[in-house]
């Protein structure tokens, strides 16, 4: 065999796997540019909200359905005890526990509105539930419009008995009002950290800043051009042996 002919089909194998090594490796790169600018929007539309102030939350004006994700509302209503759900594995402080998702009536609303209050602890097991004691008489809720993020995976799907307190996995307010008859307003609020009523709450307006993402991609673009420059010299230093026969 002609070592020549060996020493050509390795070089086109090298540089196969080279230009598809920096193909995958260039489009992680411009992923994590979209994935920055992703997050910058969610920043600023967070930004446009706050300086908005908030808004008296009406019938008319959910079912406009102007209100968008982040939007500041303002509303009057109660509480009823034990009338919440707990929305499992949520972590704060390190600790596991659940998000109070406490349900408001108000004289403004002719639907029942879905309100993160926040975070409790796990009591110990899972068998037990905690004892959520909800905020009594009318109270002002000022917090910010969340809309279900694209559902994620479930090992099954969800199903809501109809009694309340209940834990659940996954923020479904269209299956719970189909299922549990709630009427339900189609989005949630989370209340402000602010308030003095409620749990420990944190919301972060986005998990990862978006120069995280952009500083990712310049590695991910590094990693591209060192792997042309390898290849270029491994190339340049291929010994150059002379054509032999048998």
């Amino acid at each position: 065999m002609s070592f020549i002919g060996l020493n050509k089909r390795s070089t086109l194998v090298a540089l196969v796997v080279t230009v598809l090594a920096i193909v995958v490796l260039v489009k992680l790169g411009l992923w994590q540019i979209d994935r920055g600018q992703e997050k910058q929007a969610i920043i600023d539309q967070h930004a446009s909200a706050l300086s908005r102030g908030p808004q008296t939350l009406s019938q008319s004006l959910i079912d406009a359905a102007d209100l968008q994700t982040d939007d500041q509302v303002q509303v009057r209503g109660e509480f009823e005890a034990g009338q919440y759900f707990l929305l499992d594995n949520q972590i704060h402080a390190g600790r596991v526990g659940y998000h109070v998702i406490g349900l408001l009536t108000s004289p403004q609303l002719s639907q029942r509105l879905a309100v993160n209050l926040g975070w409790v602890a796990l009591p110990g097991g899972r068998d037990t539930l905690p004892d959520v004691e909800m905020p009594a008489g009318t109270v002002n809720i000022v917090g910010r419009v969340h809309y279900p993020a694209e559902r994620p995976f479930l090992l099954r799907e969800q199903s809501f008995t109809a009694s309340l307190p209940q834990r659940i996995q996954y923020l479904e307010l269209a299956a719970i009002d189909q299922q549990m008859n709630l009427d339900l307003i189609p989005f949630s609020v989370l209340l402000d950290e602010s308030q003095d009523i409620g749990f420990a709450r944190e919301w972060p307006v986005v998990v990862s800043e978006p120069h995280r993402h952009y500083a990712y991609a310049v590695q991910w673009f590094g990693l591209a051009i060192a792997a042309l420059v390898i290849f270029l010299i491994a190339s340049r230093r291929a010994p150059k042996s002379k054509q032999t026969t048998k």
